[in-house]
């Protein structure tokens, strides 16, 4: 308790301890990390980047280790991870299209902000109306990116759902 009183006093003993805790933080994260995600060789790091991921998909060889690590896969371990890769690529998909929406709304919103600025007489303050298309454009981002999260939890808990149930296990007896 005293030290997270400490850490969250200002002045030079707090900065001190927080700086102690977050290259904590830090090494435990590096640590973890740095565990192949498979067992073996050169396997893919947990913390690797698009597009070293990208680049490395190229390599056929590469690309026959994980095919080979995918067809180990246990029957209800490879359909979890269907499952979860088609809740991906349909959220994307839901995402392209509330792109799409959102960037035709701006669009047309915007030729109309356009022609009213320009009808609007002199004295008249219609700044504003260039203001709308990006709040709708906006609103419409955000209600695309909470529907799809929502949906993506909905098709990964249908997909657990559907998936087979381990076999109970012998050496454990409930009753």
């Amino acid at each position: 308790m005293r030290w997270a009183i400490a850490a969250t006093m200002p002045g030079r003993r707090g900065r001190r301890k927080r700086a102690a805790f977050r290259v904590g933080c830090r090494g435990m994260a590096k640590s973890r990390a740095s565990k192949p995600i498979t067992e073996g060789g050169d396997a893919l790091p947990a913390s690797i980047k698009p597009a070293e991921l990208a680049e490395r998909l190229r390599d056929p060889e590469f690309r026959e280790r994980i095919e080979a690590a995918i067809t180990q896969l246990p029957p209800d371990k490879a359909a979890e991870l269907v499952v979860l890769l088609e809740a991906s690529i349909r959220r994307r998909k839901v995402e392209l299209l509330g792109y799409l929406g959102a960037a035709l709304v701006l669009l047309i919103g915007m030729v109309i902000a356009l022609y009213a600025f320009g009808s609007a007489d002199q004295d008249q303050f219609v700044g504003w109306v260039f203001l709308a298309p990006l709040a709708a454009a906006g609103v419409i981002l955000i209600a695309v990116a909470r529907w799809s999260a929502k949906r993506e939890v909905q098709d990964r808990k249908r997909g657990r759902a559907a998936a087979p149930a381990p076999p109970p296990d012998p050496a454990r007896d409930d009753g």
